[in-house]
């Protein structure tokens, strides 16, 4: 289970568009998402990470036969020093709380908050995670 701490400086950087990170790497430090009409949300602490939502929340589960679940999924893209040159991703299951945007991306900045502070103490994040109270818990496939 991951939960968030208060003294927590796992991202010095937040909601960016060029990336801290990947500019000390010589890399493109533009970020780009599937959808850019959503906010961004992004972490990096300027060196080891930096974190990216990736697309919208998404309707969990996505199959049109499911019946409505009230959850959501996010993408996160991600890229770790520990790694190399490669984006990984991991997604997060959620509880919508009804059809305001507002408070369903404070939701998803506390998400990213937490998965930043996963980032500084680990090289990888698990694939799947499911956000129930206030913290993550990792799902196995």
């Amino acid at each position: 289970m991951l939960a968030p701490t208060l003294e927590s400086r796992a991202s010095d950087f937040r909601n960016f568009n060029l990336c801290p990170h990947c500019q000390l790497r010589g890399r493109e430090p533009f970020l780009s998402r599937l959808s850019e009409g959503i906010p961004m949300i992004s972490r990096s602490d300027g060196n080891t990470y930096h974190l990216l939502l990736a697309d919208r929340p998404q309707p969990y589960p996505a199959e049109k036969s499911s019946r409505t679940s009230h959850r959501v999924s996010i993408c996160f893209w991600y890229s770790h020093i520990a790694h190399s040159t490669a984006n990984l991703s991991t997604i997060v299951i959620m509880p919508a709380k009804g059809n305001h945007h507002e408070c369903l991306y404070r939701r998803v900045e506390f998400v990213a908050d937490i998965l930043s502070e996963q980032l500084l103490k680990r090289r990888r994040l698990a694939s799947l995670y499911e956000l129930k109270k206030d913290a993550l818990n990792e799902l196995r496939c």
